[in-house]
């Protein structure tokens, strides 16, 4: 009897593992797609810039010699364009004119000579180019800004510099 039940059973065995098979398949597919979803979420979002700022002794020195606090400005730009043209004065004044759409956020802060500053950016994802200005005195050429591209690289943190009447990125990464 075991030997005419044997190719029964093992048909409804088959199809019972065919089925339990594709159930698999699909829950396997869920889950995958829920794995990937959330890291399409997690990399879409926002990211977090952190910047350090350095001054020396003999920042934005006035005509006795004496250091003096300078603003920095930091910018997130969709283009670079208007901020590569813009000359300080008219930057310095309507910047927000001069940028226009491009402009998506800005900070602004006070370094103090010999000093340090640490600034969290958030970065949101349309921001192509970080930018930073630095107010001084006596601004000289091309030494007061700095432009950062953002979306070629995965920029986590900038390193800047500010000497005299010039502004130096030392390190990005």
């Amino acid at each position: 009897m075991k030997l005419f039940l044997d190719p029964v059973l093992q048909k409804d065995t088959c199809q019972y593992r065919k089925r339990r098979r594709r159930h698999l398949s699909g829950l396997s597919l869920i889950v995958l797609f829920l794995i990937v979803s959330t890291f399409v979420v997690a990399c879409g979002g926002k990211k977090n810039i952190h910047i350090s700022m350095e001054s020396s002794k003999f920042l934005n020195l006035d005509d006795s010699g004496a250091p003096l606090p300078v603003i920095v400005r930091v910018y997130q730009l969709k283009n670079k364009e208007n901020m590569e043209k813009a000359d300080f004065l008219s930057l310095w004044k309507s910047d927000k004119d001069i940028l226009g759409e491009d402009l998506l956020d800005r900070s602004e802060v006070t370094l103090l000579p010999e000093s340090t500053i640490e600034l969290n950016v958030e970065s949101g994802k349309d921001a192509g180019y970080l930018a930073v200005m630095v107010l001084f005195r006596k601004p000289q050429g091309g030494s007061w800004r700095q432009i950062i591209p953002l979306k070629e690289s995965r920029v986590h943190s900038v390193k800047i510099s500010v000497h005299e009447r010039s502004l130096k990125i030392i390190n990005v990464k």
